[in-house]
């Protein structure tokens, strides 16, 4: 009697872990879908995004083929937060830049300032927005589809080559070009953006660059995103090519 009395205690006790693990299962699986959806919803937005902007806003040039023109009217007309408009070479970044009072609003929200977990491509909210302080810092989502900052792998991997440029349109009409001097793989720290010193920030790069040293007193331009696993940061740096 006590025996099967002690049994039915252990079926009831099984029958209840049972229903406990599968409600927790269902939640996971719920959990997971949903994040799914969200992340499918938020790449396909930043895809058909990408198209609209892009043909709207970047035209070439009639006399120079070669030649981007940025639409920057166009452009604020959409958002007044842009800034500038970034290419980097041998890569898919070519996207507007945006910026506001801080640093967590464009890494969850799109151009049309709606909610996207792609982000944007934004300046930090310290910087002058103009792109003449001595360390412009740019940030940017590295998204598994290869979007936004993903290709910045690629620099530092040395997959691209030891000879990259980048590429910054202003408003103004006025155009800057970068040669990039270094890349590393790094702990998110707040040096990152601080740094200003062509010498500390060459001694960390991981790869030997090909450019003008001669411009190692010029402005910098630092690109950030997270690398693969999302615990450290990938960091590029390059140095303004002034024309003499």
């Amino acid at each position: 009697m006590a025996k099967a009395k002690h049994l039915k205690q252990k079926e009831k006790k099984m029958g209840f872990l049972s229903i406990f693990f599968l409600i927790i299962f269902i939640g996971v699986f719920v959990y997971t879908s949903t994040n799914l959806v969200i992340w499918y919803r938020s790449n396909k937005e930043l895809e058909e995004n990408e198209k609209d902007i892009f043909s709207r806003v970047v035209k070439v040039s009639d006399e120079d083929p070669e030649k981007t023109q940025i639409d920057f009217q166009t452009l604020k007309s959409i958002n007044s937060d842009v800034k500038a408009w970034i290419e980097v070479e041998n890569t898919n970044i070519n996207y507007p830049i945006l910026q506001t009072t801080n640093n967590d609003y464009y890494l969850k929200h799109d151009i049309n300032k709606k909610y996207s977990s792609c982000g944007s491509i934004f300046l930090d909210c310290d910087s002058n927005g103009d792109f003449t302080d001595k360390n412009t810092v740019v940030y940017g989502h590295n998204l598994l589809n290869g979007k936004m900052f993903a290709e910045l792998e690629k620099v530092v991997s040395g997959e691209l080559g030891n000879k990259i440029k980048i590429k910054i349109y202003l408003p103004t009409g006025e155009e800057k070009e970068y040669e990039v001097f270094s890349g590393y793989v790094g702990e998110p720290s707040l040096d990152m953006k601080q740094n200003t010193s062509y010498d500390e920030i060459l001694k960390k790069s991981e790869l030997k660059f090909e450019y003008n040293e001669e411009n190692k007193d010029n402005n910098l331009i630092t690109l950030i995103t997270c690398n693969a696993n999302s615990q450290k940061r990938i960091v590029i740096s390059g140095l303004e090519i002034k024309e003499k």
